[in-house]
């Protein structure tokens, strides 16, 4: 057939002599070479299989390598492996597993994924995929819930000590910026500044807000008055949940975060929930020192998650309500986002895994205290 001259259009051949064959094949006899041909026996010595391998599985090999000489992965938690990959995978989410807090808030999960999912994933979604290690962990956040501290709980703190609810939600915030994402009163300022107040989260002057809605927003004068920075603040995001440079007031500007010993202090001067959370506030403050300024997640790539690892809002009130709708509905049409929250590059120097590693149990540590805290503040 690849020494016929004839197509498969008969029309066009019409006419055209078929191919055949010089001489035939002596194995071949009375039939023509191109017709059924008996296949020669093969020697047992050739080898009757063969593996395809890409060249970016040798790098993973030597990160999965060099992993199990570090020492911290055990090679009795792997079963029957398919692949390094799949031993790796074993390992890490069984020393992972056994670290793993419950969560009565907090809704997260890990993932291996290697370099080629990883670049589809922040190519997709806008962020830098200018990256090189072969293996990544990544934080999932498949789906968060909105919890509310409210009034009640937010007045019993304020009456325990002005300082105490401006504590608690510095050091939610700390913990977040280690850990996982969270939607925050300050996050969810931030939204509804993006709509309605030209993007400044910081806004405290009515007259200015009252210029960007009425020119930029097109709203009619009942629409503005409820959008002003005077009536939403206070139900959205009051100063003593928000960090020190969104104050507006002078008395907000004087809030300061207490330290273990007057949280203990604290803690020991009350009861029920109030204590608990006093000594919780204590625990993640303790967690957070340990870790000092390094961050497991300090040399990720973000990834733009749709989700959080949970929202936890001042109170319930329409602008949460609206803003989670605005953003949800801004998600589902742009596509711009992923279930992922960063992409954790997998070490492969020795010194590195170790260093990765104990990152790794402090968030998880820091994550415990966090989850305690954000059930004991919110409903």
């Amino acid at each position: 057939m690849l020494f016929d001259p004839r197509s498969f259009v008969s029309a066009v051949d019409a006419g055209q002599p078929a191919w055949t064959p010089a001489r035939q094949h002596p194995v071949a006899k009375r039939r023509p070479a191109h017709d059924f041909l008996t296949l020669p026996t093969v020697p047992q010595v050739v080898p009757a299989w063969a593996r395809l391998s890409f060249g970016d599985e040798v790098d993973l090999v030597e990160v999965v390598r060099a992993q199990f000489g570090a020492g911290v992965l055990r090679a009795s938690d792997v079963s029957n492996p398919n692949s390094a990959g799949d031993a790796f995978a074993q390992a890490m989410f069984a020393w992972l597993g056994a670290r793993m807090p419950r969560c009565q808030r907090l809704d997260f999960s890990f993932s291996l994924i290697d370099i080629g999912a990883a670049q589809d994933q922040l190519m997709q979604f806008g962020w830098d995929d200018q990256i090189d290690a072969p293996l990544y962990l990544a934080i999932d956040l498949p789906g968060d819930e909105i919890y509310y501290i409210g009034d009640e709980r937010a007045q019993a703190l304020r009456a325990v000590h002005p300082h105490l609810l401006y504590t608690a939600m510095s050091l939610i915030n700390q913990a977040s910026a280690k850990s996982l994402f969270l939607r925050t009163p300050e996050v969810l300022l931030d939204l509804f500044a993006r709509w309605h107040w030209e993007w400044d989260s910081t806004l405290t002057d009515d007259e200015d807000a009252k210029e960007f809605l009425r020119d930029n927003c097109g709203m009619g004068e009942a629409d503005v008055d409820r959008y002003l920075p005077s009536v939403v603040r206070p139900e959205l995001a009051p100063d003593d949940v928000l960090p020190g440079f969104f104050h507006g007031g002078p008395d907000s500007r004087r809030l300061h975060a207490f330290g273990n010993r007057k949280l203990h202090e604290l803690s020991r001067a009350h009861d029920g929930w109030i204590k608990d959370l006093c000594a919780a506030l204590a625990e993640l403050r303790l967690a957070l020192n340990q870790n000092g300024e390094r961050s497991a997640i300090s040399e990720s790539q973000w990834a733009e998650p749709a989700y959080a690892g949970a929202t936890i809002a001042f109170k319930r009130c329409d602008y949460v309500g609206e803003l989670m709708d605005d953003y949800y509905e801004g998600i589902n049409s742009g596509g711009e986002a992923t279930l992922y929250q960063c992409f954790i590059p997998i070490a492969a120097e020795r010194s590195a895994i170790h260093q990765q590693f104990k990152d790794l149990g402090g968030m998880l540590k820091i994550i415990a205290a966090l989850d305690r805290v954000l059930t004991l503040i919110s409903d």
